[in-house]
C-alpha cells in the first residue's frame, strides 16, 4: 500500500526518550517522507520547560517542520500522541492522526477508568527529584512489560535514553503534562481521519482504552496488537504497515 504523494509522516516520541526511538520504523518505512520530531528538552531540544503545555509544545513542534509540508500526518507514541493531538488542533488544512499506545488522557477520570491513577505519575515526578536513574530503570522495566524478551527490551531502553539524554527540566514538563493534559475534546473532534495502535497489555496505556476512544470517534481506525508500551519497538515492521495504511 503506497503512500499519497503529498502526505509526510511527522513521527513525535516519548517521554524520556529522543527522534532515534524512530530508527527501526523509518527503516521498514523504506523511504517514505518522515519528518522525525524533538519534545522539548529532549533530544537536544531546549527549553523543556515548554513540555508542560502541550499546545506549547505543538507550537515548538510547528517550527521543526520544513517548509512545503502540504500533509502531515501526525504519529505520536505515549506523550507524543497528546503533542501530536494538539499539533493536529493547530493545523490548518488536510491532515492525519495516529496514536501509538498513546491516549488523549492519561490520568483516571469520571467517565474515563482505563487510565493510570494520578497518585502513580505523582510518584514519578517524586522519583525524579530523589533519583533519577532508579527513575529511568522503573519506566524502562514498565515499558518493557509485555515484551517478548523484557529483561534485554529494558537494557536496550535504557541506552536508547543514555544516548541522547532529556534534561531534568524537560522529564519534569513531561511528567506534568501527563499528569494534566485532556484533549479527549480534539480526539472526539478533529476533522481530519484518526486511528491508533493499541497494546493488550500496556501497563501505562491500558489496552481497555479502546472503548473509550471509540465512544468519542466511532469512526476511529482502532488497530490493537498483543505485547506493551514499545510492542511498536519489537515488531517494526508491523507498526510500518500499520503507518501505510495511515498514510495511504
Amino acid at each position: 500500500m503506497s503512500a499519497a504523494p503529498d502526505r509526510t509522516l511527522v513521527l513525535i516520541h516519548g517521554w524520556g526518550f529522543s527522534r532515534t526511538i524512530w530508527e527501526p520504523v523509518v527503516a521498514a518505512l523504506g523511504g517514505l517522507p518522515v519528518v522525525l520530531a524533538e519534545l522539548p528538552g529532549h533530544g537536544g531540544c531546549p527549553n523543556g520547560e515548554r513540555l508542560a503545555d502541550v499546545h506549547d509544545a505543538a507550537r515548538a513542534l510547528h517550527g521543526q517542520l520544513p517548509a512545503g509540508i502540504r500533509q502531515p500526518v501526525w504519529a505520536g507514541w505515549s506523550l507524543g500522541g497528546l503533542v501530536a493531538l494538539a499539533a493536529a488542533e493547530q493545523w490548518q488544512g488536510p491532515q492525519r492522526l495516529a496514536l501509538i499506545c498513546a491516549t488523549p488522557r492519561f490520568t483516571a477520570a469520571p467517565g474515563w477508568p482505563c487510565a493510570l491513577d494520578p497518585a502513580a505519575l505523582a510518584s514519578f515526578g517524586d522519583e525524579l527529584e530523589r533519583d533519577r536513574a532508579a527513575l529511568e530503570r522503573r519506566f524502562a522495566a514498565l515499558c518493557a512489560q509485555g515484551g517478548h524478551a523484557p529483561a534485554r527490551l529494558r537494557r536496550q531502553l535504557l541506552g536508547l535514553m543514555a544516548g541522547r539524554p532529556a534534561t531534568d527540566p524537560g522529564l519534569r514538563a513531561g511528567l506534568a503534562a501527563l499528569a494534566q493534559a485532556d484533549l479527549r475534546r480534539v480526539w472526539a473532534g478533529l476533522d481530519a481521519p484518526v486511528w491508533a495502535w493499541l497494546a493488550d497489555d500496556d501497563p501505562l496505556v491500558p489496552g481497555g482504552v479502546a472503548s473509550g476512544l471509540a465512544a468519542l470517534r466511532p469512526d476511529a481506525r482502532l488497530h490493537a496488537v498483543p505485547g506493551g508500551h514499545v510492542s511498536w519497538w519489537e515488531d517494526a515492521a508491523g507498526v510500518a504497515g500499520f503507518l501505510r495504511e495511515v498514510m495511504a
